[in-house]
């Protein structure tokens, strides 16, 4: 079924070259968009806003540590290594499971979801979603693949989010530092 499901998804390609610029891009460069939001969160909101952005920072980087530990219990081959579908990118021939793309996207959007954060999380969420399909849909990984890695990101913010007070005060702690390093930076050039 995984199979049928990864060739259903990705003989979707090759048919329109549109969509398959737009869907390379969503699996290659949505993860940018997403630390665009964090950042949006930290340099623009309240206290509230930063903490959920250096919650969401953790969670997506966590997503990938734990990823790599879920990689090396189970090893899935990609599907061009084992010659199924059409991929639209070149990827390296290395573990396929689970996806680090969508561990990291989900664990940020996840996070997100978490922290309230009402603004943001909804177009972080389907930004995620596209993400996991595009990565079918380009050929460089399973169906369970990705869902593995939506797992993976939700386990990963979930932790995060557990050490919640933890964290809060560490991201408090580095915008202070934050400020008062651009203090003595201004001071400098005053």
């Amino acid at each position: 079924m995984n199979e049928r499901l990864f060739l259903a998804i990705n003989g979707l390609s090759h048919h329109s070259s549109f969509l398959d610029a737009l869907m390379v891009f969503c699996a290659q460069y949505i993860p940018f968009i997403l630390i665009a939001f964090i950042a949006y969160l930290w340099l623009f909101n309240k206290r509230d806003g930063r903490r959920a952005a250096f919650r969401a920072s953790l969670s997506g980087g966590g997503a990938l540590v734990l990823a790599r530990i879920v990689g090396v219990l189970h090893y899935q081959a990609l599907p061009s290594v084992l010659g199924i579908g059409r991929p639209l990118i070149v990827h390296a021939a290395n573990n396929s499971f689970p996806s680090d793309h969508v561990s990291f996207s989900f664990g940020i959007a996840i996070s997100l979801i978490f922290s309230g954060s009402a603004n943001i999380w909804p177009q972080a969420l389907l930004l995620a979603i596209l993400v996991a399909f595009a990565r079918v849909f380009v050929g460089v990984h399973f169906p369970l693949d990705v869902l593995a890695g939506a797992l993976v990101g939700t386990v990963a913010s979930l932790m995060v989010h557990l050490a919640r007070k933890l964290s809060d005060r560490i991201a408090d702690w580095i915008y202070s530092l934050q400020g008062r390093i651009i203090s003595a930076m201004w001071r400098k050039k005053s």
